[in-house]
C-alpha cells in the first residue's frame, strides 16, 4: 500500500498501526505485525519489574472483549533481548511505557530510546488496578509526568488517553505544554462481562478494560474532540476492525490509526486485510493522498445548541408485506401498526421524525422528508 503519512515527524509508509497489548508482548508477536505490513508497532505497556499474569484474564461477548491485562510480564532487560530480534524494515517500533514517578518514567524511557524505539508512548489511562489514577485527570502531575520524558529523550513521545481525558480541553491543553507531539486515544473503558445469577457472583474477579467494536461511538467523539480542542495529532484506537472505520477516524482529523482487540479474535492477517480494502477504497474514489480525506467530516459536525430543529416526518418508498415489525414495535409515537391483513401502515401525522424507523428497517422502506 503506498498511502504515507507523517506522524510525530516519522514517515510512516501507510496510516495503519498495531496498538499496545498482547498481540505486541516480545519481539516474535512485534515481527508478525510488522510482517503483515503494519507502519508501526506499540509494544504491550513495559514497566521496570515484571507482572505475572492472572488467568482467567480475557472475556468475550461477540466482537467485544474484556481482559485484565495491565503491563508487559517481561523485565526490561528481557524487552532488550526481545527488541533485538525485531526486524523492522521499513516499519517503526513505538515503545509503550509506564512508571509510578516522573524520574522512573524518565528513566524507562532513556532505556527503550537506547534498545531501538523510534518513539514513545506514556500510558496513562488503564481502565483497571491502581496505575496512579489521580495523575490522569490532575493535570499538574501529568505535566510533570509527561515533562520528565519529553526532557530525557530525543524521539517523539505521545500519551495515550482515556476517553474522559479526551474529552478535556485543560488536559490537552496541559500535555501539549509539556511538549508531546501527539496523542493516541482511547484507551479501553473499564467494564464487567455480566454476573451469574444462578451462583450471584460476577464472571470476572475485577474490573477489566472493555474494548472492541462496541466502544468505537466513544472513540469516534474522542477524536472529533480532540481535533476540534488541539493541534496535537492524532492516533485514533479504539473499535477499528475494518477499512471503513479506519477511514472514518482519518475524515474525523486523525493521522493516523491503531488496530488492537480486532487482532486479538481474528489474528495477525486482519492487519493486511484492513491495508488492502484500504487501498481499494482510497483509489476505487480516487485519492492519491490521505490528507485529501483527513478532517473532511468534521465540517458536518456542530454543537447541539446551533443545529435548528427541521420539521420532518417518515414517508414510506414502497408498501411493506414481509411485517418483521422492527419499525411497528420500536415506534412510541403510534406513527407505525400492523394492519389485520399484516401490512405496515404509517400515519404521518403522528410522526415526531425522530428517525429511528429509517435506521431499523432492514428493506430500508423509510426515509424522511420535509413536511
Amino acid at each position: 500500500m503506498s498511502f504515507p503519512v507523517r506522524f510525530m515527524g516519522l514517515s510512516l509508509k501507510n496510516p495503519i498501526l498495531v496498538a499496545s497489548g498482547p498481540w505486541s508482548r516480545d519481539g516474535a508477536s512485534i515481527q508478525r505485525s510488522i510482517d503483515a505490513g503494519a507502519a508501526a508497532v506499540c509494544t504491550e505497556t513495559i514497566t521496570l519489574e515484571a507482572h505475572e499474569r492472572i488467568c482467567p484474564r480475557i472475556f468475550v461477548e461477540e466482537d467485544r472483549l474484556l481482559n485484565t491485562t495491565l503491563y508487559s510480564n517481561l523485565l526490561i532487560e528481557q524487552w532488550e533481548s526481545e527488541l533485538e530480534t525485531v526486524k523492522k524494515g521499513d516499519s517503526k517500533l513505538i515503545c509503550s511505557i509506564w512508571g509510578s514517578s516522573a524520574s522512573e518514567l524518565a528513566y524507562l524511557a532513556s532505556r527503550v530510546e537506547r534498545m531501538g524505539a523510534d518513539a514513545i508512548e506514556i500510558s496513562i489511562s488503564a481502565p483497571i488496578g491502581c496505575r496512579n489514577q489521580h495523575i490522569a485527570s490532575h493535570t499538574p502531575d501529568i505535566e510533570a509526568f509527561v515533562g520528565a520524558v519529553v526532557k530525557t529523550v530525543h524521539i517523539p513521545v505521545m500519551v495515550k488517553l482515556s476517553y474522559e481525558a479526551a474529552a478535556s480541553p485543560d488536559f490537552l491543553r496541559s500535555i501539549q505544554s509539556a511538549g508531546v507531539a501527539a496523542v493516541s486515544a482511547i484507551d479501553a473503558l473499564r467494564g464487567l462481562c455480566g454476573v451469574d445469577i444462578e451462583t450471584q457472583r460476577t464472571k470476572m474477579e475485577t474490573f477489566g478494560g472493555y474494548s472492541g467494536d462496541c466502544i468505537r461511538p466513544a472513540s469516534l467523539a474522542a477524536t472529533a474532540a480532540i481535533r476540534q480542542y488541539s493541534p496535537l495529532e492524532i492516533c485514533s484506537t479504539g473499535g477499528i476492525s475494518s477499512a471503513k472505520n479506519a477511514l472514518e477516524f482519518l475524515m474525523l482529523g486523525a493521522t493516523c490509526v491503531q488496530l488492537a482487540s480486532v487482532i486479538q479474535l481474528h489474528g495477525y492477517q486482519v492487519i493486511t486485510d484492513v491495508l488492502n480494502d484500504l487501498e481499494t477504497w482510497m483509489r476505487g474514489h480516487g485519492y492519491s493522498d490521505i490528507e485529501e480525506i483527513r478532517g473532511a467530516a468534521l465540517a458536518g459536525l456542530h454543537p447541539y445548541e446551533d443545529i435548528n430543529p427541521r420539521p420532518l416526518r417518515a414517508s414510506m418508498t414502497e408498501d411493506c408485506c414481509d411485517a418483521c415489525s422492527l419499525c411497528a414495535d420500536s415506534c412510541l409515537y403510534h406513527a407505525i401498526s400492523r394492519a389485520p391483513d399484516g401490512r405496515i401502515v404509517l400515519t404521518p401525522s403522528n410522526c415526531s421524525g425522530c428517525g429511528l424507523c429509517a435506521e431499523r428497517c432492514p428493506k430500508q422502506l423509510f426515509r424522511l422528508v420535509w413536511y
